[in-house]
């Protein structure tokens, strides 16, 4: 490597740069993929665990009417 010339520095450098930036994009894009699905399956399991309260004080309530 010491005989690389400027040229070959200046393409290896703007080499690494690219692979840099698009590991960076992909990673990002990775990592917004994941924070929507988490998300999406956390405000699924608030539905559900407020379906399920409902019902049960729907139930309570009947039965405290009997």
């Amino acid at each position: 490597m010491p005989n690389m010339d400027v040229w070959s520095w200046a393409v290896l450098g703007v080499g690494a740069l690219v692979a840099v930036r698009v590991l960076v994009s992909l990673m990002r894009r990775r990592r917004d993929a994941l924070l929507a699905e988490l998300t999406a399956q956390a405000e699924e399991e608030k539905q559900r665990k407020k379906l399920a309260e409902q019902l049960e004080k729907r139930k309570r309530k009947k039965q405290a009417a009997k």
